[in-house]
């Protein structure tokens, strides 16, 4: 190859290589300088907490109209009979809507521990069909092992 042509060649692929970059440019994702007629939007991610004993803690997911502490949650499981008398929350986590608590149900040599999953209903917990929350993923990734795949 002579020195012309490859001259030529080196030009065409540094040509190449700016429109290359130029293409990957106006693909670009950043919310400060989106391409006309797109439309750009945020959601916060919601927020987790969670408690291993009585403590109390707050949530400021997407249902923060509905505390994540101990005793909001410990009203909902002991007034749900569906797994027997709930005598105990011994740990929690909230996830925006969503939340689950290991309970202690019923007394004496017949207790047992179980999981619950709860979601807000207004300002205040319900306890939701675990099966079906966990089955079509309606719990949120960072309370779903704790609240879908442990017993």
């Amino acid at each position: 190859m002579n020195r012309t042509n490859r001259r030529a060649t080196v030009g065409a692929v540094t040509a190449l290589a700016i429109a290359a970059a130029a293409l990957l440019a106006s693909c670009s994702s950043s919310p400060s300088s989106p391409s006309a007629g797109s439309t750009t939007s945020t959601t916060a991610a919601p927020s987790s907490t969670s408690t291993s004993a009585a403590g109390t803690t707050s949530s400021t997911g997407s249902a923060a109209a509905v505390p994540c502490t101990h005793s909001a949650i410990a009203a909902a499981a002991t007034s749900d009979t569906s797994l027997g008398p709930v005598n105990g929350v011994a740990g929690f986590g909230c996830s925006g809507s969503w939340a689950y608590a290991n309970v202690t149900v019923g007394n004496g040599a017949g207790a047992y521990d179980a999981v619950i999953v709860l979601q807000a209903q207004g300002s205040s917990w319900s306890v939701a069909d675990r099966a079906s929350a966990c089955s079509n993923h309606l719990v949120p990734a960072d309370i779903y092992t704790q609240a879908c795949t442990t017993s």
